[in-house]
């Protein structure tokens, strides 16, 4: 099973690969330069680049997009995150959550279009960003926060873990794997095979 995946994100592609590939699914990248939505729940910014997407006569394609949440401001970041972060960088954050609740989540959907039927699917990863000096800090290509955001039940930040205790924590991974189980479940359908259980 074959699916496209539009991004400019490497590791992204990567993620997606790492974690589809197992279970049948080859990812293939598509370049594509999209209208980034700068407002809505991510679902909804992630439904609306589905829509460009469709409009280009894709099919058989996936999108997503991703965000940070603070805690203490609700709905902040969010679908801005990227644009948030490349304008105020780390000292702004550390700046907004001084004194304030450092828990936080990364949250992501992925939403894919398979032979006109559109699914979304979201997942979570809930943890704290860390108090930092912004000097010290190196964002990663493409996951800016991996330097400052602990998942919950771990001790260090996303770039000092292990790539699988990365993954175990991943939001992306979680919304893939819904992904992947609906792909699945329309093969046995498309096949004439009973749906399982």
């Amino acid at each position: 099973m074959k699916l496209r995946f539009v991004t400019e994100n490497v590791g992204k592609l990567e993620e997606a690969r790492t974690i589809l590939s197992p279970l049948g699914i080859e990812v293939i990248h598509h370049s594509l330069m999209l209208m980034e939505p700068v407002e809505g729940r991510i679902e909804e910014v992630c439904l609306e680049k589905l829509r460009q997407v469709r409009r280009m006569g894709l099919n058989r394609v996936m999108v997503d997009d991703a965000g940070l949440f603070l805690k203490a401001y609700p709905g902040f970041p969010g679908v801005l995150t990227k644009r948030i972060f490349d304008q105020i960088g780390y000292r702004g954050f550390m700046k907004l959550l001084a004194g304030e609740s450092r828990q936080a989540w990364l949250e992501g959907a992925v939403a894919v279009l398979w032979d006109g039927k559109i699914r979304c699917f979201t997942a979570r990863t809930h943890g704290s960003i860390i108090e930092a000096e912004p000097e010290s800090l190196r964002p990663e290509p493409g996951f800016p926060f991996n330097p400052v955001f602990v998942p919950e039940g771990e001790d260090r930040v996303l770039s000092e873990l292990p790539p699988e205790k990365r993954l175990e924590h991943s939001y992306r991974r979680k919304a893939l794997e819904q992904l992947a189980a609906w792909l699945k479940e329309r093969a046995r359908r498309d096949d004439g095979a009973e749906p399982a259980d």
